[in-house]
């Protein structure tokens, strides 16, 4: 009987066919529109949907979405189709865009190490009852940036009604009214921004006298809004928990997502009566924050799978849409490949600080050396004519320290300032990956900027400094090869000069660093023990390649001399762990070397990093070292040379760093060396 029924309404839409063709309108047909339910990474069952409606031929004069919906119908709106967006879901990364990291680009050198070590940043007002983050966790700046991106010709106000190649409008909710608001004209990112913002977790959105709040609050399936606008056929798509049982009540997310939502449904589930055909999508076994790139290919196909079973209903409606069939109503206007020419951004850097402001910050990292570590830090953003800033760190852990540090920047980009920092350390000192001893110590440092030179991936700063160590015990067995003095202090006059364009602090996948040093320590600001002082000249120079998509490799090399008599042990050569300045300032990666270890006062590397994304966020990382030592220069290339090699498991997690397993061994130490590692350094 159903099959009878579509060849009758085809055969009435048929018969206009012999009529001369005219121009296509809406004025001659009837009006459809696609109503998108929200509900997070569900959203991406929408793309699949439309993928159907596209083949089948249906035209699709009118999107109305809310939350998620609302993005996915935004971008169908001004003429993407489907593949587009379905690569807008697998290419963005959802973990940044929910994030309010800035681009590397857009920040100093120093800003940028501060955003790679914090996972959790609150701003506050010294005056004022205002909030500079006000009423939610994330202020939603990089969601901004990126639909700006993706829809290039589209920000300003618009009416989408009418300016738009397909009638769009979102649902948002007025937390001053506590009523939906239907979304129409305005600033289409801003509307789409306000359309997702869920409460609590985004800054609302403010416009006017509204504080509007993610949609789905008050109508998360706006088939209603859709017949209001003048559509005739109403083709609705919303997710299906599938929990209508209670057996199926099982996990936590599943109890939490259905009391949450339980009005919603309700809404939703009222709302179906304004639809001529509704596709349900099963969602079972994810949640609206799964953003994985298998979650999304998943839903995207979901999505397609629950839209084929409807097709017959479809092409009805198509039909009794007075669909003629010599026209192509499909709209293809924009092409993602289209915009890898453009950049929406400014391009310079920000100071997003406002004056009287307070900035306090929180990091947290584990790994097999150091254990557990808290480290904090409060800022106070005084601003006036010199935009001056009071900033206090303090770190807990086997290395604990607090710091105390003001700077004022008296012309554009160029600072001075004053820092004192207090380290107690507790060092395990190693010989050939045998452990020789361990060092208790206190080291105090001051530092005086007197010029840093702050611009685009660059950073320059001469100085002076006091640096003092006092050891409160020493454990020493056979291996010890190293005499201490129980105290140690010295001043230094110092340069150093940065240059940073890497894309991420870590797993880059281009860019170049580089860096060098040069220090002159003495004991009484002229010589160092009734001789002239010691010198230490530092560089460092590694360049990221791209061989292919998910495929990096990164050459490197590093070095650090030393120069004088007598010279000071906590100066010497250290190296081994993977990362600069552990647990001495100076101290050098080794691959393979797990611990920190004594060299020679000439010491030099080279290294070969091969790094391959083996899917999302997941990486392998392999990493081959070459080292020479010597304390005369002219020996440096005579010894048998150090090599190391270290290999390893990351994950990528974005909010709270690299977690990470790796192994390594060397011919200094001939010992496997084990590291684990979770969160940023610092």
């Amino acid at each position: 009987m159903r099959h009878i029924l579509i060849l009758l309404v085809v055969a009435v839409a048929m018969s206009a066919v012999a009529m001369p063709v005219e121009p296509d309108t809406v004025a001659t047909r009837k009006k459809v529109a696609v109503v998108l339910s929200g509900g997070g990474a569900f959203g991406a069952i929408h793309v699949g949907a439309l993928k159907v409606l596209e083949e089948t031929g249906i035209p699709v004069d009118m999107v109305v979405g809310t939350s998620m919906g609302s993005i996915v119908g935004a971008f169908y709106s001004v003429g993407y189709n489907s593949e587009d967006i379905a690569a807008m879901f697998r290419s963005m990364d959802w973990t940044e865009l929910f994030l309010d990291r800035e681009e590397p680009s857009r920040l100093t050198l120093n800003e940028r190490e501060e955003q790679n070590t914090y996972i959790l940043d609150r701003d506050f007002y010294v005056r004022g009852s205002i909030d500079p983050q006000p009423g939610g966790a994330i202020r939603g700046h990089n969601v901004e940036r990126a639909f700006a991106y993706y829809l290039q010709g589209h920000t300003d106000s618009v009416d989408f009604l009418r300016d738009l190649p397909r009638q769009f409008a979102c649902v948002a909710t007025d937390l001053v009214e506590d009523e939906e608001v239907d979304l129409t004209h305005g600033r289409l990112v801003k509307c789409m921004r306000s359309s997702m913002s869920i409460p609590g977790v985004f800054a609302p959105v403010r416009m006017g006298e509204q504080v509007l709040v993610d949609g789905g609050a008050k109508n998360n399936f706006a088939a209603d809004l859709a017949r209001r606008l003048g559509a005739d056929i109403v083709i609705g798509v919303r997710f299906d928990l599938q929990l209508d049982s209670k057996s199926k009540y099982r996990t936590l997310m599943d109890i939490m997502e259905r009391s949450a939502g339980s009005d919603i449904s309700r809404r939703a589930r009222d709302n179906e009566k304004y639809c001529d055909l509704v596709i349900r999508v099963p969602v079972r076994g994810y949640t609206s924050g799964s953003f994985t790139r298998n979650a999304i290919d998943t839903l995207i196909n979901r999505g397609e799978t629950a839209t084929r079973a409807k097709i017959d209903s479809i092409m009805i409606l198509k039909a009794l849409a007075g669909v003629k069939p010599e026209v192509d109503y499909g709209m293809h206007l924009r092409r993602i490949g289209d915009l890898s020419h453009m950049d929406v951004t400014d391009g310079g850097l920000i100071n997003p600080h406002k004056d009287n402001t307070i900035r306090a910050s929180v990091g947290l990292r584990f790994d097999t050396e150091d254990l557990v570590a808290a480290q904090m830090k409060g800022r106070y953003y005084m601003g006036g004519k010199c935009n001056k800033e009071l900033n206090l760190t303090l770190r807990l852990g086997l290395r604990s320290m607090i710091k105390l540090g003001f700077e004022m920047e008296p012309w554009k980009w160029k600072k001075m300032g004053v820092s004192y920092e207090l380290w107690y350390k507790n060092i395990d000192i190693h010989t050939k990956a045998k452990r020789s001893g361990n060092l208790s110590m206190l080291y105090q440092k001051a530092n005086a900027k007197l010029l840093a030179v702050e611009a685009r991936n660059f950073d320059f700063e001469i100085g002076l400094g006091w640096e003092h160590y006092h050891l409160f015990s020493e454990l020493w067995n056979e291996n010890n090869e190293t005499e201490y003095d129980r105290n140690e202090h010295y001043f230094n006059y110092h340069a150093r000069v940065c240059y940073n364009n890497e894309d991420r602090q870590y797993f880059s996948r281009r860019g170049v660093k580089a860096e060098a040093s040069y220090a002159y320590y003495t004991d009484n600001m002229a010589g160092w023990r009734g001789h002239r002082g010691c010198s230490a000249v530092a560089a460092m120079l590694q360049a990221t390649f791209s061989l292919a998509d998910g495929t990096q490799l990164r050459p490197s090399v590093q070095g650090r001399f030393l120069f004088g008599e007598d010279l000071p042990v906590m100066l010497s050569n250290a190296a081994g762990g993977v990362r600069f300045g552990k647990f001495y300032p100076q101290q050098m990666p080794l691959a393979g070397v797990g611990n920190v270890e004594y060299f020679d006062s000439k010491f030099v590397s080279a290294s070969l990093r091969l790094q391959q994304r083996i899917s999302g966020r997941h990486y392998v990382i392999a990493d081959a070292t070459v080292a020479e030592n010597d304390d005369e220069l002219k020996k440096l290339f005579d010894r048998k040379p150090i090599w190391g090699a270290r290999v390893g498991y990351y994950f990528d997690s974005g909010f709270a760093g690299p977690l990470g397993l790796s192994l390594g061994w060397s011919s200094h130490t001939h010992r496997l060396n084990v590291f684990l590692t979770v969160g940023y350094d610092f």
